[in-house]
C-alpha cells in the first residue's frame, strides 16, 4: 500500500470515528441547573397536572402525555392538562387553580421551551509526537461540526401551598427528532423530581427507560 493509499485509509477512519462520535452524543439530555424550595417536605405532591403551553396542539399534547406517562409509574396521579382544562381556563390562572383544587390536584408540572441554538464547534488538531508525521493517521487535522442545543424549563407548583417548589432547565444536545426529544426531556425531569423528593415515589420505582 502506497503512502497515498495509507493516508486515504487513515482519513476514512478518522471521519468514521467522527460520525460514530456524533451518533453516540446525539439526543443527550441532562439537567443543566435546578432550584428547590428550602424546607420542602419530601414527596409532598401526589396528584399533579402536566402542562405545556404551545400554539402547536400536537406538540402540546405530546409533551403533556409524555410527562404524565413518566410520572405515573412513580406512584402519583398525573393527568395532562388538555384533558381537563380548556384553553380559556389555561389563560385564567385563578380559574384554572380553582378547578384543579376542586378536582383534588395538589400540583402542576409545567414545561416550556426557553431556547434553541445552533453553533459551529471546532475541534483543534492533535499530533502524536511518538509516531511522528511519517505514520499516517498519527496527525488529526481537526474538524468543524454543527451542534444544536435545546433548553426546556420545568416549573413545579404546589397548589396546596400556592408556591413554586422546584424549577429546572434541561439541556438536550443534538436532538434527533421532536418525539425523541420530548421523551428524553420528560424522562430526565421525572427522575430529577423523584431524586429530589418533589413527588411521591412508589416503593423506589423508577421512570421507564
Amino acid at each position: 500500500m502506497t503512502n497515498f493509499d495509507q493516508r486515504r485509509v487513515a482519513t476514512l477512519l478518522l471521519w468514521t470515528a467522527v460520525a460514530l462520535g456524533f451518533a453516540a452524543c446525539a439526543g443527550s439530555t441532562t439537567i443543566e441547573q435546578s432550584w428547590k424550595a428550602p424546607d420542602l417536605p419530601p414527596s409532598n405532591l401526589h396528584n399533579v397536572v402536566t402542562v405545556y403551553i404551545s400554539r402547536d396542539v400536537t406538540v402540546r399534547r405530546a409533551v403533556e402525555d409524555s410527562m404524565a406517562q413518566k410520572l405515573a409509574p412513580l406512584g402519583i396521579r398525573a393527568v395532562p392538562a388538555y384533558s381537563i382544562l380548556s384553553d380559556d381556563e389555561l389563560k385564567d390562572r385563578e380559574r384554572a387553580k380553582a378547578k384543579l383544587a376542586a378536582g383534588g390536584y395538589d400540583g402542576v408540572v409545567a414545561l416550556r421551551l426557553v431556547g434553541k441554538e445552533t453553533k459551529i464547534v471546532a475541534t483543534p488538531p492533535t499530533f502524536d509526537g511518538y509516531w511522528g508525521v511519517a505514520w499516517p493517521g498519527a496527525y488529526d487535522p481537526g474538524y468543524l461540526s454543527t451542534e444544536t442545543v435545546v433548553r426546556v424549563e420545568t416549573n413545579v407548583f404546589s397548589l396546596t401551598d400556592n408556591k413554586l417548589v422546584w424549577s429546572g432547565i434541561s439541556k438536550t444536545v443534538n436532538p434527533n427528532t421532536i418525539r425523541s426529544t420530548i421523551d428524553d426531556v420528560t424522562k430526565v425531569v421525572a427522575k430529577a423530581l423523584e431524586k429530589q423528593q418533589i413527588i411521591a415515589s412508589a416503593g423506589g420505582a423508577t421512570a421507564p427507560s
